[in-house]
């Protein structure tokens, strides 16, 4: 039972210590960090519709059970069950940039808003809290939620037009023999 529970938070994902870190180290690499332009804002603000195919399941799914190849048989069902549950494919992402903010609205989740420069920001997801930091840099919004069991980075890469978003996933707990990661294709539904 506990083993089960300790994998529960493994969505919202490494101790809430490394989260400040992490916003201090985003924060210290201050060159890569920009103020929106307005030609960006319009790049990278609207809504996102899932494009992908069967392939990219199939790598998320691959990438899920290579995270828990090591584990013991007796816990690594549940593992890669709640993984899965974790890494659901959602159909709609919405992007706002404000200054000094930003915003982003996943399909049947809380909206994640916290500051543009990596300022930590509290989240609760499904009763899990987690630390979130997000950072705006050239062509693409990174964003990272810090745990108790892990982290979870996201990171949106828009094309120079905007049509398309590509998000890189990578998930990782010490708990985990690999990290999972996989990327999925949206098309600009607006």
């Amino acid at each position: 039972m506990r083993s089960r529970r300790s994998f529960a938070g493994i969505g919202l994902l490494i101790c809430t210590v490394a989260g400040f870190g992490l916003g201090a180290k985003l924060l210290a690499a201050g060159a890569a960090l920009v103020k929106a332009t307005p030609d960006q804002v319009a790049q990278f603000s609207g809504t996102y519709r899932y494009a992908g195919n069967a392939q990219e399941e199939e790598a998320r799914k691959a990438a899920i059970d290579h995270a828990v190849e090591g584990m013991s048989f007796l816990i690594r069902s549940a593992a890669r069950s709640r993984i899965t549950a974790t890494t659901q494919i959602l159909s709609l992402y919405s992007f706002f940039l404000e200054p000094g903010k930003i915003r982003i609205r996943p399909q049947s989740r809380p909206e994640m808003i916290s500051g543009d420069h990596g300022e930590p920001a509290d989240y609760v997801y499904n009763g899990k809290r987690s630390k979130l930091t997000q950072v705006f840099a050239e062509d693409r919004i990174t964003q990272v939620f810090v745990s108790d069991d892990g982290k979870r980075q996201n990171e949106y890469t828009f094309s120079e037009e905007g049509k398309v978003m590509t998000l890189k996933v990578t998930l990782s707990s010490p708990r985990l023999t690999n990290p999972v990661v996989y990327s999925l294709s949206y098309k600009r539904a607006n």
